[in-house]
């Protein structure tokens, strides 16, 4: 009866109760478009950085510091054989792949560039290039004097694949060396700087240019990417326990602009949804003021039959409660379907910093649908306190005088 009741009084002005769902609804789903819509950004830029960096690091702390003098943070091969050691007992581990980085100069006819050249283990299946050449072919295992240029790069020095171009850098002992190389292929990242500031060229020949057999970091490869911090919080216990001088770092540490717009996603939808919050209030608290002292004398005649405060109190409360309710769920199947609606339409924009153009999206999962429809839910129950409190605390005699 506690149920059916208010329902039923919902029932006897549709026309208000309509326009409280109408206005419930509607916060609820631009709560939820937004909210999908950073969603998808947050996953998108998460991709790019895991690409880019894998699901962690592991350094010298002298390189990730920037403390380092000259290449002393370089690992050395005895240094990897331990930490495959510790790898080798990590449940959530899939694989690793060791890179060595370091600047030099390109250069092509008359144009120079200055860029960050790292050696990688060509076809190494953790962090390799593959999918991302466009024109050419990837690395190969048995490469040499083969360099991997991005598509910006060889836009701006007029290069295209097996074109010659020269490798200018310092060596480990500090003395200029200079190589020729051919491009072997061209790249394509999601960012313009990557490609025009990182090329890549097999480990190995990389070792050979700077004269040494260290590398500056192993990258690990997980099976999951939430289990990323407690791997990394227990591979670097390890590697102290086992006094190796090392760091892991994991792919959001790695990448500064990950966490700086992962915090203004989070400031973005938390303004939208106290935005939301207090609309939705302060429209649904002036409604149900209103259409409770239009039932003054309702509430007088149910406490003359004996119904208490408290029971007229819970009366309001629950029939605000079924409000709350269906005006969500309206509004988070609105929210699905305008999300859908956006979806199909294939809008294109260029984000900041990238090459190609993308489509607009909304996350559409479960995830997206509860904070939403709790805000909703939560706005349309606060709202409800104070009118129904002061409701149930009128006097018999002054609500039965209501005319």
């Amino acid at each position: 009866m506690w149920l059916q009741i208010p329902l039923r009084s919902l029932w006897r002005n549709r026309r208000r109760t309509i326009l409280s769902m109408a206005i419930i609804a509607l916060g609820t789903a631009v709560s939820l478009f937004v909210l999908g819509f950073v969603e998808n950004s947050r996953s998108q830029i998460r991709d790019s950085v895991v690409q880019e960096y894998g699901n962690l690091q592991i350094a010298s702390p002298t390189l990730w510091n920037d403390t380092a003098e000259g290449y002393e943070y370089l690992l050395e091969p005895q240094d990897v054989t331990e930490i495959d050691a510790i790898l080798a007992g990590e449940e959530r581990y899939v694989g690793r792949t060791a890179q060595l980085q370091f600047p030099g100069l390109l250069a092509a006819g008359n144009l120079t560039q200055v860029v960050r050249i790292t050696g990688l283990e060509p076809a190494n299946g953790i962090l390799d290039t593959a999918d991302l050449v466009s024109r050419g072919r990837d690395l190969a295992p048995n490469d040499a004097a083969a360099v991997l240029i991005g598509r910006t790069l060889a836009e701006q020095l007029g290069l295209e694949v097996g074109d010659p171009v020269t490798l200018t850098l310092t060596t480990v002992n500090g003395a200029y060396n200079a190589t020729p190389l051919i491009v072997a292929g061209i790249y394509s990242f999601s960012s313009e700087q990557v490609e025009r500031q990182s090329v890549y060229i097999p480990l190995r020949f990389a070792q050979i240019l700077l004269g040494t057999a260290g590398v500056d970091r192993v990258i690990v490869a997980l099976d999951e990417l939430q289990a990323t911090d407690a791997a990394a919080a227990r591979i670097g216990f390890l590697a102290q326990d086992s006094g190796l001088d090392v760091e892991p770092r994991t792919w959001d540490e790695l990448s500064p602009i990950y966490r700086q717009l992962s915090s203004y996603f989070n400031l973005l939808f938390g303004f939208l949804s106290l935005a939301v919050t207090v609309l939705v209030f302060f429209i649904i608290l002036q409604v149900l003021t209103l259409a409770f002292l239009e039932r003054t004398r309702e509430i007088g005649t149910l406490r003359a039959l004996g119904t208490t405060q408290g029971e007229v109190f819970r009366l309001f409360f629950i029939e605000t409660a079924w409000l709350a309710l269906l005006g969500s769920v309206a509004g988070v199947l609105f929210g699905l379907l305008l999300s859908v609606g956006f979806n199909a339409a294939r809008i294109e924009w260029l984000p900041p910093g990238t090459v190609d153009r993308v489509f607009l999206k909304v996350a559409i999962r479960t995830s997206v649908i509860g904070l939403p429809f709790l805000i909703g839910v939560v706005a349309t129950l606060l709202s409800a306190l104070y009118p129904s409190i002061q409701t149930s605390r009128i006097r018999v005699v002054d609500a039965l005088r209501v005319t």
